[in-house]
């Protein structure tokens, strides 16, 4: 009992004292049910460019999260009891009316069984993140209807705008706020009345003041999951599309704010998109629900003239200090590492214990991998997940770097200490970065790992645990579902992608080497079994542990 107290003050004492205060009311009234007003007046909204659709099957079927359901509406249920929370959230978001495998007529029904099936109140429907989403989707879909908006849409958008004031997520901030912000903001465009106003001013002031918030100097979201960041990225998209043609309706500070927020953060999303043109995987994050990177770089240059990002042959070193992402781009090969906070001390809730843990591409190829996220059940695959063992870094003493604990909370939490990336000159950049995650422990241990880069394919890591004491120290490459581990004379270990070597691994004397059964989740709901190669150490700290991985070429000129 002392422990588990102990565990929910490490928990809540970060937090801010009014995010508090709104955990206790939303805990004592739930639900805040505000009376309906009555319809008023709209305009309908034009976008200045297509919308970004995002990720979409080819066939007429509902998929999130890879389980698929009947799209007809026949066979619709809006409450499946059968399906995740987090299913029966997409079902409610209505992405689909931006699907091309929908049928039209369908689209129409959709709403019309919605709006009879789920009166307000109703569980999951009526939740607030998913209000946002199916705010704006509604909206999406009216601003490209041909015929005139029934009225009986335009009242239940107008109610759940209404009834979205009175429930903002102050209890969670972070991208859940700006989901709030954003569709009253919309909201507020498509209504010319008092209502219309008030939505208006409340959205813009929010979401102007949560992208100040949210956006770190370096551009990246204060989450620092690349996949939330994508999705923060379409949110600011999506408000200057509608804003652009009706700028007349935002103060020019908003537009300028806007604009400005939209260019940083592509910016960074380049830096965080690996040379297999897909997002790096570090805390909560896995493909196929953001948008693309290439699709939202090519929204974001139809919306605000961002250029998009060129095919870059030379040498691109990666610092961004702010959100702890440091690396390197050169032709097909990419580097990531992690050496962050795990998030905002008031919201930490899709961190893993991926501290020092880093992506590699050769040639192309994701080779080393983050086994990314399932889903946001607290069940053992979300636990193992966002374990450090899951993570391409060191584990000291069984121990995990920070205290992740149910589906989303935080207790201890580890913190970078130091990073830095620096240019040696001749193709060759060093990384040195150290966190404080094992301190905790008996052995007050801290974690130092340098990498040592040779542009032309060598990758040499070496880890320092200091502090006290014995100590054994496992230090895991997690590799992609497609790259098999293959135990080499002495102490190396192939890495071999059909058939083909892509790269060699060498490890150092005094450590041994075992490769493990495993599995990534790329995608949310999908599971791939994977090779681990753990090398193990054990001795008095300090305690060092290194290896060195290169390409084929490179070894034998070596």
């Amino acid at each position: 009992m002392m422990e588990q107290l102990a565990r929910y003050y490490r928990t809540l004492r970060p937090l801010r004292a009014g995010q508090l205060l709104w955990q206790l009311y939303r805990r004592l009234r739930p639900v805040t049910q505000p009376a309906e007003v009555p319809l008023e007046r709209s305009r309908r909204l034009r976008a200045a460019a297509g919308f970004c659709a995002g990720p979409q099957p080819a066939d007429a079927v509902l998929s999130f999260l890879n389980q698929t359901a009947s799209a007809d509406p026949d066979e619709l249920s809006w409450h499946p009891s059968d399906r995740s929370r987090l299913w029966r959230y997409h079902l409610h978001y209505f992405d689909y009316l931006q699907w091309r495998c929908i049928p039209a007529d369908w689209k129409t029904r959709y709403i019309d069984d919605w709006i009879a099936a789920n009166p307000v109140g109703t569980a999951t429907a009526w939740e607030p993140y998913p209000v946002s989403l199916r705010i704006v989707n509604w909206l999406k879909y009216f601003s490209t209807y041909a015929d005139d908006i029934p009225q009986h849409w335009q009242h239940s958008l107008l109610n759940q705008l209404h009834w979205l004031t009175h429930n903002l997520e102050h209890h969670l901030l972070a991208n859940h706020l700006l989901k709030n912000a954003k569709a009253l903001l919309l909201g507020g465009l498509w209504f010319k009345g008092a209502n219309g106003q008030r939505f208006q001013r409340l959205g813009e002031h929010y979401f102007i003041r949560e992208l100040r918030e949210q956006l770190l100097p370096d551009g990246g979201h204060v989450e620092r999951s690349p996949m939330y960041h994508s999705i923060v990225l379409e949110d600011c998209l999506d408000v200057l599309n509608f804003a652009l043609p009706m700028r007349a309706q935002l103060h020019p500070n908003s537009l300028h704010e806007l604009q400005r927020s939209a260019q940083h953060m592509l910016g960074f999303l380049a830096d965080v998109t690996l040379s297999d043109g897909d997002i790096a995987r570090f805390n909560d994050a896995a493909s196929g629900v953001a948008p693309a990177p290439a699709d939202l770089h090519d929204y974001g240059h139809a919306v605000c003239g961002h250029p998009v990002p060129a095919a870059n042959d030379g040498l691109h070193p990666i610092r961004r200090s702010a959100s702890g992402y440091y690396g390197y781009r050169h032709r097909d090969d990419s580097l990531l590492i992690d050496c962050g906070p795990v998030g905002p001390d008031y919201q930490p809730g899709h961190a893993h214990c991926d501290m020092l843990s880093f992506e590699l591409c050769i040639d192309g190829l994701r080779v080393i991998v983050d086994p990314g996220v399932h889903g946001y059940d607290g069940d053992p695959t979300r636990n193992y997940l966002r374990s450090t063992a899951a993570h391409n870094t060191v584990v000291l003493n069984d121990a995990e770097q920070s205290e992740l604990w149910g589906t989303f909370r935080v207790g201890r939490r580890a913190r970078p200490l130091t990073a830095e990336l620096t240019d040696a000159g001749d193709g060759r950049l060093l990384f040195s970065g150290s966190h404080d995650g094992y301190r905790y422990l008996d052995a007050q241990a801290t974690h130092q790992r340098c990498f040592d880069i040779d542009v032309a394919g060598r990758w040499e890591v070496r880890d320092v645990l200091s502090g006290g004491g014995d100590a054994t120290a496992v230090t895991y490459l997690h590799l992609a579902p497609s790259v098999e581990a293959v135990t080499g004379a002495g102490r190396t270990v192939t890495l071999r992608h059909n058939g083909t070597t892509v790269a060699e691994l060498e490890f150092a004397a005094g450590m041994t080497a075992e490769i493990e059964s495993g599995y990534v989740a790329p995608y949310f709901g999908c599971r791939e079994p994977a090779q681990i190669v753990a090398l193990r150490c054990s001795g008095p700290l300090p305690l060092e542990l290194s290896y060195r991985l290169q390409r084929p070429a490179v070894a034998r000129g070596h």
